[in-house]
């Protein structure tokens, strides 16, 4: 069974009017006990599974879920127990069998049994539920608040869910986006099973969320192949904007936002001739956090980038004085507007195309993949021919162009020979490092002058970072020859 679910955090001001609304529709009060299953190390959360025993009220059931085409559409499989009261089931894996979640399931244990797994966690939740009949489309309401316990460690749970039970699915997507307005609610794509693991593991945030090529098929229309490539980058946007929301700092959280935003990016400018519908206004909302999230960045990454620069130069100054406060990551991805983007974006790449629409059949949808690789190739070539004599506002252009041109042959790369893409991305690889070092130089330089109005001893490092953008520019030129040189995995 398919299960279309989104999950908000929920704000302790914004508990008193949402219990009020779900009462108002009737909802009822159910107290939960669920236990979650694992590998010692950890093998099912690792492959987007989750498996569990849950007490609702006086009854048992075994539940399995995996990942269906992104990290809010999943196959679930409900099993009903029998058991005796008072007493605990025994979990039986072979319930699953002859499922596409149990196949899964399978795959994941490699032959291991039930004996394999352990209890990673467990959670104990009073549920605030309802069904919500709207016109086109019936949706479940339910308001968990509880405690998740792993060992000796244990989190509030607080937590807003809406499942989808049947009809159109941007319907909704919109009664999500009303209800996220009861004040402050933010998506969270962590899974109890995935806060579990981590409170298991003694952390208070998980793991960042790492860029994966979605699942592409050769013989895919233009509209379901965008549809794939933009639910994959959001998979990675959402994974790490929970956790940053959440309240991490950590900047490798950062680091990955903003690789999935400017994937997510890549996505929507390069891809968009493949379906109608895109709207513009995404890619503005995505523009702007983005921005915010890259002047952390620069107050974080970049000077650590180039202290080791500053320390052999013997400079006064080894970091400059931000003009500001930064921007909490947080409350950046917390914000309206890049909230209900993700929403929109959501329902947007989940949703069947219109039959209705003009179709880019697979060979058309292939052809513009072709175009767009090599506009993006001839563009950086030409850059990087000349990129030391080119202004500082260009070369950062060139930079953001193989930026777009490696994510693009990532993302399409497996509508051609595997060997042949790879073989080309490690072309890209090491001038984009170089191009990232050189921009870093001369993103500090900037910082370091700005802040010499401040304070005079940083005129140093301001001097001396831009001179040595002659030396990083240079390596940046020759990295780039390699990419001209580079044999491509397409044909024109």
């Amino acid at each position: 069974m398919r299960e279309l679910e989104i999950r908000f955090h929920v704000p302790p001001d914004s508990l008193q009017s949402l219990r009020q609304e779900l009462s108002r529709h009737g909802a009822r009060s159910t107290r939960m006990t669920a236990h979650y299953f694992d590998t010692p190390g950890d093998a099912l959360g690792g492959r987007q599974v989750s498996l569990r025993l849950r007490k609702e009220g006086r009854r048992w059931f075994q539940t399995l879920k995996t990942e269906r085409s992104s990290s809010v559409d999943r196959f679930e499989h409900n099993v009903a127990l029998r058991v005796p009261s008072g007493t605990m089931p025994v979990l039986d894996i072979a319930r699953h069998d002859g499922t596409e979640a149990g196949a899964r399931l399978r795959a994941v244990l490699g032959g291991a049994t039930a004996e394999a797994l352990v209890e990673r966690c467990t959670t104990d939740v009073t549920r605030l539920a309802c069904q919500l009949q709207l016109p086109g489309v019936a949706v479940e309401a339910a308001l968990d608040i509880g405690i998740l316990r792993a060992g000796e460690r244990q989190q509030p749970i607080c937590e807003l869910e809406l499942e989808h039970q049947s009809g159109d699915i941007a319907a909704f997507f919109a009664l999500a986006r009303l209800w996220r307005r009861h004040g402050g609610l933010w998506l969270d794509a962590r899974s109890k099973a995935m806060r579990g693991a981590t409170l298991a593991r003694d952390l208070s945030y998980g793991t960042p969320v790492k860029a994966r090529a979605p699942a592409l098929q050769r013989g895919m229309d233009g509209a379901r192949l965008l549809r794939t490539a933009m639910r994959s980058t959001l998979d990675q946007v959402l994974g790490n904007a929970s956790e940053l929301a959440a309240g991490s700092f950590d900047q490798e959280h950062v680091h990955q936002l903003r690789v999935g935003v400017r994937r997510l990016r890549t996505v929507l400018r390069e891809l968009a001739p493949l379906s109608e519908g895109l709207k513009p206004g995404w890619e503005l909302a995505l523009s702007d956090s983005f921005a915010r999230l890259g002047a952390i960045r620069d107050d974080h990454t970049v000077a650590a980038a180039v202290r080791p620069l500053l320390e052999r130069a013997g400079a006064p100054k080894l970091a400059w004085c931000p003009a500001s406060l930064a921007d909490d990551p947080g409350a950046i991805v917390r914000a309206d507007s890049f909230q209900d983007t993700l929403l929109d974006l959501l329902s947007w790449a989940l949703c069947e195309p219109d039959s209705a629409a003009p179709k880019r059949g697979p060979h058309e949808a292939r052809r513009c993949l072709v175009e767009r690789l090599s506009r993006l190739h001839r563009q950086v070539t030409r850059g990087g021919r000349r990129f030391e004599q080119l202004p500082e506002v260009e070369q950062h252009q060139v930079r953001k162009r193989l930026k777009r041109l490696r994510y693009l042959a990532e993302l399409v790369g497996a509508m051609w020979a595997n060997k042949a893409t790879q073989r080309y991305l490690r072309c890209l690889s090491p001038a984009q490092d170089a191009l990232g070092h050189h921009n870093d130089v001369a993103v500090a330089a900037a910082k370091f002058l700005a802040d010499a109005q401040q304070d005079p001893r940083s005129l140093f490092a301001a001097g001396y970072l831009k001179a040595h953008e002659a030396v990083t520019a240079r390596q940046a030129h020759a990295a780039l020859a390699k990419v001209t040189r580079a044999r491509r995995f397409w044909k024109d």
